[in-house]
């Protein structure tokens, strides 16, 4: 499934660049406004909540030092905040802000912040083991704040039910695609059914598996009526077939 994340990162990177944002906060003609660092980062955050494809609510940002010195008292005054080209609004970043009095450019600075997200992540609901099938109630939804996009990020239960985990993890811990695989239909310690083909005959017996194995491939089978092993083609969930 493409990634939601991804997708408004991607739509955020094209708009980016020829997006410019006139500030809401302006005085009117022939008013005298005291400019403050803090009136420049209402400013720049309502440029990210406005800009941002993430929703306004989703969207959490901190300055990081030094901010501009751009304080003053100016008439008619009113912001213009430019962002980088490809802006993606996540993680570290800086914006330009410039300060227009009666239409006139005074001064600018640039603004240096840190821009979270709130994102849907798929984690454990409990401890779960090297090798666990995954079902439903083993994974859960949490809403992370994060500054990058997670590698291989899982966004709903569905995308992990039903696959398999390739390490041990813990409470609540993060789960991407890497960490999972798809279940092979055949698994070692597991009963199989085997089919024998000789000719117009067909035999089924039961056996147990010794080894994994993945769809076509050759695995051992403990025959469990004569206890002997022998070797069979996986040819479907649980299942194997000798050919002569």
């Amino acid at each position: 499934m493409k990634s939601l994340l991804r997708h408004h990162v991607k739509m955020a990177a094209a708009c980016a660049g020829v997006l410019v944002f006139s500030a809401a906060v302006q005085a009117f003609a022939g008013m005298k406004t005291e400019v403050t660092n803090q009136t420049v980062m209402q400013v720049v955050t309502a440029h990210i909540q406005k800009s941002a494809p993430w929703g306004a609510h989703n969207v959490r940002v901190e300055f990081l030092p030094p901010l501009p010195n751009l304080a003053g008292t100016l008439e008619s005054v009113s912001f213009r905040v430019e962002s980088r080209p490809r802006e993606e609004y996540i993680g570290d970043t800086f914006f330009n802000v410039r300060i227009l009095s009666n239409g006139i450019f005074r001064k600018e600075g640039s603004v240096r912040v840190r821009i979270e997200v709130l994102q849907d992540i798929v984690v454990a609901a409990r401890g779960l083991d090297r090798g666990t099938e995954l079902t439903t109630e083993d994974v859960r939804i949490q809403r992370r704040w994060v500054k990058k996009i997670p590698a291989s990020i899982i966004e709903t239960v569905d995308d992990a039910a039903g696959k398999m985990l390739t390490a041990t993890v813990r409470p609540n811990a993060l789960l991407s695609k890497n960490m999972l695989r798809d279940v092979l239909p055949v698994r070692r310690g597991k009963m199989v059914q085997v089919i024998l083909d000789k000719g117009p005959m067909t035999m089924v017996m039961n056996g147990l598996a010794e080894e994994d194995g993945d769809q076509d491939a050759i695995v051992r089978i403990r025959n469990l009526t004569s206890n002997k092993v022998i070797s069979a083609r996986v040819t479907g969930p649980s299942t194997v077939r000798i050919d002569f």
